[in-house]
């Protein structure tokens, strides 16, 4: 079994650098310079000013340079994707997938953001506003800080970045320290492109994350629970806005009936697919007895057949974070010493770099942190249920709430037993349809979060409302509800109020 990686401090603050590294053998790939609290501040004046502009030009303005952008994405894909692969350990399609989402939503946003930003006209219905006309205008909120993670650094940060602007706001991008260099080069399309001065890069660890905090009207986070607390706080100390995506524990259930080579392909999918580093991939798998050993079979064997490796012939790359190998081999231990059985995998592989072998993992439960804490590598742990409700239990018996999958013998039997799972998103005989769709709404329940991704809710949630109100009738010298009060008017009120809301009797008084 290989020793641990061991290699510089990722983060040098002494030369003030960070030392990128590649996963798949741990030599050296580049220095990049750490940004500082001043510096960080003055970047965030410089995007304040380009952005006034930015917003005035409109929307349709604004969309005309993100398909600017969309076309740099496919022309430039290769490069980014053998970035990513270098500082990530990847195999070539998770990079891929990434400029794929991200074209998708800037499709998306290009066709729906100009009605959805547009004004709109209320009217009311209580008499105190008869005469009255309401619009409801929405603004960017100037400056938007996005800090993404290692897993999907392109999508987690520029890809969160693209309906704020849409939106009319800047942003300050912050890529995770462990994958920064996808992003700068990111970056570097959008200045390529020459589009106006609205995106820039900060590079650096919790320090200069939190400086960006301190400088944005509104935080868009994705990492860890106990770093997403932390963003919280420090913006509740300037009543910044934050959206977090906090990760997940994601349950898949397989019940009697369901299509079990199916449900085997997926759960391999959905569990080793980016070497488990998908917040909404398997960590759980809650399979019912009577199709247990079949469906376990099922997927030992194809998951033995597995290639690790970073070539175009791979399936399964190197872990991104040197630390994350630590914490999956010690979640793997700690459920061996409690009664688990290791099907395959199980262990590092005998190679430079942070490899782990896939692992299956049977006779778990949740006394073992593999079933409770967030594992984020190569291991699927399979729990033999009696029936639904008690994986339904299961699944429940969490602190996060991301998503889900259900397999089941039919659509129906699914879609019941999704509308009992305490989850943001579900999906039937599938995996992660639902962030594929820019459509609906992605975002997570208990610890996995608040705020959505995509869909209306994506955009909007950058803009502040404002609403404006007139008169369509000639304004008079005073109102009625205005002073002095007097015992008519009163009377007058409360007869129109009851009149309006009161039923039966009680519209004219009388109870």
């Amino acid at each position: 079994m290989a020793a641990p990686t061991k290699s510089r401090p990722l983060l040098d603050t002494e030369t003030g650098l960070i030392h990128v590294r590649r996963p798949a053998d741990g030599s050296h790939l580049e220095d990049v310079a750490i940004h500082t609290a001043p510096q960080v501040a003055d970047i965030a004046a410089r995007l304040r000013e380009a952005q006034v502009e930015w917003e005035r030009i409109g929307v349709k303005a604004r969309a005309k340079w993100l398909l600017r952008m969309r076309q740099w994405l496919l022309d430039n894909e290769h490069r980014l994707i053998e970035i990513s692969q270098e500082e990530g350990g990847k195999v070539r399609n998770e990079p891929l997938l990434e400029t794929i989402l991200m074209v998708e939503v800037i499709d998306y946003y290009a066709r729906v953001a100009p009605k959805l930003l547009s004004p709109k006209q209320v009217r009311g219905t209580s008499p105190l506003v008869l005469g009255k006309r309401f619009t409801v205008n929405r603004s960017a909120f100037p400056l938007v800080g996005v800090i993404g993670a290692w897993n999907f650094p392109l999508l987690l940060t520029f890809g969160d970045a693209i309906p704020a602007l849409f939106a009319g706001s800047a942003v300050l991008l912050k890529p995770s320290e462990v994958t920064p260099l996808a992003v700068r080069e990111l970056v570097r399309g959008w200045q390529e492109i020459g589009a106006p001065p609205v995106v820039e890069v900060l590079l650096g660890g919790g320090e200069t994350g939190a400086a960006l905090v301190d400088a944005v009207d509104f935080v868009q986070f994705t990492g860890s629970v106990a770093t997403g607390k932390k963003v919280a706080q420090r913006a509740a100390e300037s009543v910044t806005p934050v959206s977090l995506e906090l990760g997940g524990k994601d349950p898949c259930l397989v019940l009697a009936g369901a299509n079990l080579e199916r449900a085997a392909n997926c759960a391999i999918y959905g569990g080793f697919a980016n070497n488990g580093q998908v917040c909404m991939g398997f960590e759980r798998v809650y399979v019912e007895a009577g199709v247990y050993d079949e469906f376990v079979e099922r997927v030992v064997s194809k998951v033995k057949s597995l290639r690790s490796g970073v070539d175009e012939h791979s399936d399964v790359g190197a872990l991104t974070s040197a630390p994350q190998i630590d914490i999956v081999d010690a979640q793997v231990q700690d459920a061996i010493d409690k009664g688990a059985k290791v099907l395959t995998g199980g262990q590092r592989l005998d190679r430079p770099g942070t490899w782990y072998a896939p692992t299956v993992l049977v006779d778990v439960d949740h006394s073992m942190t593999v079933m409770r804490e967030e594992t984020f590598g190569p291991v699927l742990p399979i729990v033999r249920v009696a029936d639904a409700d008690e994986a339904v239990r299961l699944a429940n018996d969490s602190e996060f709430g991301l998503s889900a999958t259900v397999f089941a013998a039919d659509t129906k039997a699914g879609e019941r037993i999704a509308a009992r799972l305490e989850v943001g998103a579900v999906n039937i005989n599938d995996f992660l349809a639902n962030m594929t769709c820019a459509e609906v709404p992605q975002g997570g329940w208990k610890n996995s979060g608040i705020g959505s991704r995509a869909s209306e809710y994506g955009l909007l949630k950058f803009t502040r409302t404002k609403v404006v109100s007139s008169s369509w009738l000639p304004a008079m010298d005073s109102e009625p509800n205005w002073f002095p009060y007097t015992p008519t008017r009163w009377r007058i009120f409360r007869g129109a109020a009851r009149f309006v809301h009161g039923r039966g009797l009680g519209r004219l008084g009388i109870s």
